[in-house]
Parts: structure tokens; C-alpha cells; sequence
């Protein structure tokens, strides 16, 4: 009785150990449907962007993550368009958790490349680089982006892109979905291209941009339906230069910017020199709106607190010009 009653005893000390057998192959086979099932969204996304009349390419696609994360490995990714840009990369990596699928990260990995028309081949790496989509009750969606200690190269000439953090989401603005709100902060952004060089410290931005979804109609038929790019707020340090900005900026008949941002300006010669280095000023100009902004800093102690005003393609700081302002199509 005593050896029986023992074997009983020694039995149900193995239930809490198949309870959790039973468990783990539960959690697996869910586990294997979710990776299945982000499987089968990369190739319908992958069909998709061939319908639209994207070239896409890509290796094995393999699952991975086991038991943490949902994680799906593209090997080998290319995108083009026609001949207007190109995106490679050695392997894309796609993460979710396998209870919930409503948040999807994706991750690059090894060196990409990015080749269009007007700005030629450049070669991007960065230790982090990670992207997210999820679903939000109030904004529908947000898509978020995460970059740290990026550099680039263009394989032309040489010329250097090198970034510390980039952090943004984007998203439609709760009470009116037609509306998209980014905010981004970006920190040491430094450029070199054709023996000149570009420093941004820090940029912070919170803007949002209206019927978005006439964009793809044209200019003319987003700036009637009333479409515009509003900065609820913008801090830069760039050149040395403080700049803090708000305000809204449509487009005029001639699809080019128009509007006033009210602005303050902390030691504007090198803001000025800077526009004239990327071509928004000749030589000539920056120097006369470095000289003539600086006059007005020394005068107002430091800092101009001013409009910038925008029209016929041009922007003016009481009445000294600083940038040629591109056509918008």
C-alpha cells in the first residue's frame, strides 16, 4: 500500500512538467502560424510593389526569433523604380512580438546602397538602424524611425554624410486624418561635397502637413484644396547659427513657397554663409545678407526676432534677400 500510494505520489510530481510541455508546444505552433503569416505579408507586399510598377528582388526569405520575437529575415532586398532610384541592402530583418502583430520593426542590416538620377550612388551604414509601423487608437498608425552613428559616401566624388541620432514618427494627426504630423530631432549632421563642409549641431521640429492625399493629384490640386506645411515649432544650431521658427507655408501660381515664419536668429552670418554654400544664395549675396543680418543682431543685442517672408520665389529678411526658393511640383 505504502510503495503504491508512493508511485501515485511520485506521478503527479511529472503533471506540472507536461502542463508545461503541452504549454511550450502550444506557444510554439502559435509561434510558427505568426512567422508563417509575416511570410506570407512580405510576398504580398512584395506583389503588390510589382503591380504598382516597382522592380523588386530579393533572396530567402527565412523565420527566426524563436521564442522572444516573430523575426523574418529578407536576404539580399532590391527596390527600383524605373531609372529613377535604386535601394539595396544586404538583408532586411522584420520583428514582432507573437501575441501581437499590431507592431511591426524593421531592421537593416550590413551596407545599403541608394542611387537616383539627380544625386547619384551613395553607400549608407549605421549601427542602428530601425524603423516601426503600429497601429495607434487615437492616430490610426504611426511610423517611427530610429538611426544612430550613420555615415555615408557617394561613390562619384567622394562626398561624406556622417549622423549621430535621427529620431522621428509620423503619423495623421487625430482629428483630422487628411493631416500627417511629423516630429523629429536630429543631432551632429555633417556634410563635405566639392571642398566645402556643412555642420548641423541640432535640429527639433514638430510639423504637419495638410491634404496630403492630393499630393499625388499635383501642386496645383493640393495648394486649391488648401494645402499647407504648418511648424508648430523649430529649433536648429547649424553653422554656429540659433534659428527657433514657427508659422505656415503654402504654395503660390508658380507652385513655389510662399508665406511668413516668424523667426528668431542668434549670430545669423553663419546661417547666412551657410545658404550660400548650398547654392540658395550665390557667394555675392551671403556675404551682403551675412554683413547686413549681423548689423541688425549687433543692433538688437545678439539676436533678430523677425518674419522671413516668402514670395515670388524668393525670401526676405526685412528686405534682405536669403534664399532663392525652389518650384515645388
Amino acid at each position: 500500500m505504502n510503495e503504491q500510494t508512493g508511485r501515485l505520489k511520485r506521478r503527479w510530481l511529472y503533471i506540472p512538467f507536461i502542463i508545461a510541455g503541452v504549454i511550450l508546444c502550444a506557444y510554439y505552433l502559435m509561434w510558427r502560424a505568426g512567422a508563417n503569416q509575416m511570410k506570407l505579408a512580405v510576398e504580398d507586399w512584395v506583389e503588390d510593389q510589382r503591380q504598382s510598377g516597382l522592380t523588386v528582388e530579393h533572396g530567402p526569405i527565412t523565420s527566426g526569433g524563436f521564442p522572444f520575437f516573430l523575426r523574418v529575415h529578407i536576404d539580399d532586398p532590391q527596390i527600383q523604380s524605373a531609372e529613377e532610384w535604386h535601394w539595396s541592402a544586404e538583408r532586411v530583418s522584420l520583428d514582432a512580438l507573437p501575441y501581437n502583430l499590431n507592431k511591426m520593426i524593421f531592421s537593416a542590416v550590413g551596407e545599403q546602397i541608394f542611387r537616383t538620377e539627380n544625386f547619384g550612388e551613395w553607400k549608407l551604414s549605421a549601427d542602428d538602424m530601425r524603423a516601426s509601423i503600429s497601429k495607434d487608437r487615437l492616430r490610426e498608425w504611426v511610423f517611427s524611425m530610429n538611426v544612430g552613428d550613420a555615415t555615408a559616401s557617394r561613390t562619384e566624388d567622394n562626398a561624406t554624410l556622417s549622423l549621430e541620432t535621427l529620431v522621428f514618427d509620423l503619423a495623421p494627426l487625430p482629428t483630422e486624418k487628411t493631416t500627417f504630423t511629423l516630429n523629429l530631432a536630429a543631432a551632429q549632421f555633417d556634410a563635405a561635397s566639392n571642398g566645402e563642409t556643412y555642420s548641423l549641431e541640432t535640429l527639433q521640429t514638430a510639423v504637419a502637413l495638410s491634404q496630403i492625399q492630393l499630393l499625388s493629384l499635383g501642386t496645383q490640386t493640393w495648394r486649391d484644396a488648401g494645402g499647407s506645411l504648418q511648424i508648430a515649432g523649430l529649433f536648429a544650431d547649424v553653422e554656429e547659427t540659433k534659428i527657433s521658427a514657427s508659422g505656415e507655408i503654402k504654395v503660390d501660381a508658380n507652385n513655389q513657397p510662399t508665406g511668413t515664419i516668424d523667426a528668431a536668429i542668434e549670430n545669423p552670418a553663419g546661417f547666412a554663409r551657410m545658404l550660400g554654400k548650398t547654392n540658395a544664395l550665390t557667394k555675392n549675396e551671403a556675404e551682403v545678407a551675412a554683413a547686413g543680418l549681423s548689423l541688425m543682431a549687433f543692433a538688437s543685442g545678439g539676436t533678430i526676432e523677425t518674419a522671413v517672408d516668402m514670395q515670388d520665389g524668393e525670401a526676405f529678411i526685412r528686405g534682405i534677400k536669403i534664399a532663392d526658393l525652389p518650384r515645388v511640383d
